[in-house]
């Protein structure tokens, strides 16, 4: 940035920058908006992006927490912090994140999905069916992905039959989102 940019010019420009594919110099750009006008959420949230993609887990933590700070319902905030925190193997709080998502939106698919694997990665075999069951019933394209997390290495199981697997995605989906009986 050769001259001094707004706030609101330099974040522009950050994410026309990582929108292009030239992480290195979003970064920059965001780093040196951050120095001249102070904390933002949003340029916290990009660096947190830019940081996690590069493999600085660290950073990320440190410029999602901040952003949360600011704006702690923030659901894309919620989405990076969610991702970082997997990634440090914080996986309370990133099932703490996805909860906080699907409060506000019960239908976010990706959240749900997440969701499932973070559960899967704790051992939560049962959870993670039953959120990925209503992942399921809320798009049945998210199927891939579903099936990708439950025959993956380290937590995955083996599911032979596909069709079995959806059998169960839709048993779980319906039973997930079932009102609770009374007593």
């Amino acid at each position: 940035m050769d001259s001094p940019l707004t706030l609101e010019a330099g974040l522009a420009r950050a994410i026309e920058l990582y929108n292009a594919g030239r992480g290195a110099q979003a970064e920059a750009t965001c780093r040196q908006a951050l120095d001249r006008h102070g904390p933002h959420p949003a340029l916290d949230q990009l660096l947190a992006v830019l940081c996690h993609e590069r493999g600085d887990s660290g950073a990320a933590s440190l410029h999602v927490e901040r952003s949360l700070k600011a704006r702690p319902a923030h659901v894309p905030t919620l989405i990076v912090a969610a991702l970082v925190r997997q990634d440090v193997h914080d996986l309370a709080g990133a099932a703490q994140a996805l909860q906080a998502v699907l409060q506000q939106q019960h239908d976010h698919v990706a959240a749900r999905v997440n969701l499932g694997v973070v559960r899967l990665e704790q051992g939560r075999l049962e959870e993670a069916l039953d959120e990925f069951g209503l992942a399921y019933a809320l798009r049945p394209q998210a199927y891939g992905r579903i099936a990708n997390a439950l025959t993956s290495a380290p937590t995955g199981a083996l599911w032979l039959d596909p069709q079995r697997l959806r059998a169960t995605l839709q048993q779980r989906g319906q039973r997930a989102a079932a009102p609770p009986s009374k007593p």
